[in-house]
């Protein structure tokens, strides 16, 4: 009896680890995902040598897995491109449910700028995160989803025929990747999605904390600067997804880009109220 129970244990182990999403991140040491990207090469860290409050920009590179073929089928909604997302959780509860969306960094890899500590909803991780020796393991799914210039949610959840919907990621370790123990000594500033170029991240029009986009650089300019048009020489303007517009909006939320004559330049959100 103890050993049918044994065999029918292991064959239960088996089909949980099968059914598993698997990515082609490099792993660690400790047989887990490297996710922590270097803007700086265009290639994944050595390691996730994070700890939950310091930034980072996070990737997920699906090359060889069923995703690679469902970014290249033709979209479901007519217009709109195919893109990936992440929904994510902690062992010690949930982040923000709108830092989501990953960007294309290149080919088969997407990712977005992360700060678990501040993108964190409950008050377990907000407390136990940045505890002294506090490790937050990160657990999660990608997600298939699609947008359009004008719809960022064109499509929703959805997966290739050969994963189930939900089905969770899992290199052999449980999660995906784990921060350092923390140490107080790598504090990183607040920020949100709108604060840089490129605006809201495909998002709903909602600022999330936190998230932004991947290997984002904040535009270093004094905030009484941020509305002068002193030396502005050239306008661009874009959508809140980032697109460039052929020109100024006549009604809406956009994003104007002004560049003066040194060739820096500040972004700035606008709304115009439709005369109709």
């Amino acid at each position: 009896m103890k050993k049918a129970l044994l065999i029918f244990s292991t064959l239960f182990l088996m089909v949980a680890v099968s059914n598993a999403q698997t990515l082609n991140n490099p792993k660690d040491a400790d047989g887990y995902y490297i996710v922590k990207w270097d803007c700086s090469t265009n290639v994944f860290a050595t390691s996730n040598n994070v700890e939950a409050d310091e930034t980072f920009t996070f990737a997920v590179d699906v090359t060889g897995t069923p995703w690679e073929e469902w970014l290249k089928a033709t979209p479901t909604a007519a217009g709109a491109t195919r893109a990936l997302a992440i929904n994510k959780w902690t062992n010690w509860g949930d982040v923000s449910g709108g830092t989501n969306r990953l960007k294309q960094l290149k080919e088969n890899v997407y990712g977005a700028t992360w700060n678990i500590h501040q993108m964190a909803t409950g008050a377990d991780l907000i407390a136990n995160a940045v505890k002294t020796d506090s490790i937050v393991y990160i657990y999660g799914q990608v997600f298939g989803f699609e947008f359009t210039t004008d719809n960022a949610g064109a499509g929703w959840w959805m997966w290739p025929e050969s994963i189930a919907a939900g089905t969770a990621i899992d290199p052999g370790t449980g999660s995906i990747f784990r921060t350092l123990p923390y140490t107080s000594t790598k504090t990183g500033d607040e920020f949100y999605s709108d604060d840089y170029e490129g605006g809201l991240f495909f998002s709903n029009g909602t600022p999330e904390k936190g998230y932004t986009l991947p290997c984002a650089t904040l535009t270093d300019i004094p905030y009484e600067q941020v509305d002068s048009d002193v030396n502005v020489v050239g306008h661009e303007y874009y959508n809140i997804l980032g697109v460039r517009l052929q020109e100024k909006p006549q009604t809406g939320l956009y994003l104007h880009k002004k560049i003066k004559a040194d060739k820096t330049f500040v972004v700035v959100k606008e709304y115009i109220l439709s005369n109709f």
